[in-house]
């Protein structure tokens, strides 16, 4: 039944890999690796039900395999940690990239108790793993509460850009900074600000609330960059916006998308007024399929947490980045 899974010698975790169809996966922070080589899909994402691990399980990330985005074999096993590994719980949001010859997953793992959370590197041979330790630690700020890291690749230099958790800041912030070239560690720099909640008067933004902390803030997930064809460089990012926003707004879970003045990753950056998607749905990467169709990935279904799923649209670039509805699996 799962030949293809078998092909790749595949390992399974403690869930009974299956044969599924993509709106059944349920898993937020999704994310696509396009294997052009061998004519595969690779998805990643925060499974719910594995992140955190068990009384006797420990957490560890999955990978799925498909041929045609809309058949996917698995759970199986991309990485599992080790004993000692520094990463305690909170497994999210892994993002795989090809460099120089590898692989390397950046994701959010949480420490022990009073220890950080913010982004690791991991590295393999193949996209789909096995995943081993790669990076000293965290490369996000030490001694602060981040999340999402993501790879940027600007004029040979290695970035990773990351998001500064409103629940320590109140006012989240997207932040930047350089990497060694061999991706074992950030460069001890003063991190570029990219997105600023509390200065950069953005319109549809809305407050959140939490049990975890005592005053409102505004959010930032999931940056992604994104290099347009006539090479403006473009950042998506996720938060809540407020109910009625440009009239049909539905103030869920919204992406948003910002653009570099400048063309780099110092900027400075531009918020568009105009929201790329304002479902419920967000947390969004973009990849090009096998037939070089640009593809939009986000998780629908955000409020109903342990039921959100892997949402794939089309996308076009006009004069800006715009969904193709036709284009959704």
């Amino acid at each position: 039944m799962l030949e293809l899974s078998k092909s790749l010698g595949l390992k399974a975790g403690v869930r009974t890999p299956g044969l599924h169809k993509l709106g059944d996966i349920h898993m937020r922070d999704p994310f696509i690796f396009t294997d052009k080589n061998r004519g595969l899909y690779f998805l990643f994402g925060t499974t719910v039900e594995i992140c955190d691990g068990a009384a006797d399980v420990d957490p560890y990330f999955e990978v799925y395999v498909s041929r045609d985005l809309k058949n996917f074999e698995g759970p199986f096993v991309a990485f599992q940690p080790q004993k000692g590994f520094f990463g305690v719980k909170h497994y999210w949001a892994p993002e795989v990239y090809e460099y120089k010859g590898s692989y390397y997953m950046f994701a959010t793992f949480k420490g022990g108790i009073g220890e950080d959370r913010g982004t690791a590197i991991l590295k393999a041979d193949l996209p789909e793993g096995p995943y081993k330790p790669h990076s000293q630690g965290h490369v996000t700020l030490k001694g602060h509460e981040c999340l999402d890291g993501t790879f940027y690749l600007e004029d040979g230099k290695p970035w990773i850009a990351f998001c500064h958790e409103w629940t320590e800041m109140y006012f989240g912030t997207i932040k930047a900074l350089p990497l060694e070239e061999d991706l074992s560690a950030s460069i001890e720099a003063e991190p570029i600000v990219i997105v600023d909640t509390e200065k950069d008067h953005i319109p549809w933004i809305r407050h959140m609330e939490d049990p975890r902390v005592e005053k409102k803030g505004y959010l930032t997930d999931a940056p992604f960059f994104h290099r347009m064809e006539d090479g403006r460089l473009m950042m998506l990012w996720s938060s809540y916006s407020v109910k009625g926003y440009k009239g049909t707004g539905s103030g869920g879970y919204v992406v948003a998308v910002c653009q570099s003045l400048s063309g780099t990753v110092k900027g400075p950056w531009k918020h568009e007024k105009e929201l790329l998607l304002d479902e419920n749905t967000g947390h969004s990467s973009l990849f090009y399929d096998l037939e070089g169709k640009l593809r939009l990935i986000s998780h629908g279904n955000d409020t109903l947490h342990g039921f959100e799923y892997p949402v794939i649209y089309e996308v076009c670039e006009k004069e800006n980045l715009k969904i193709v509805r036709e284009g959704e699996y």
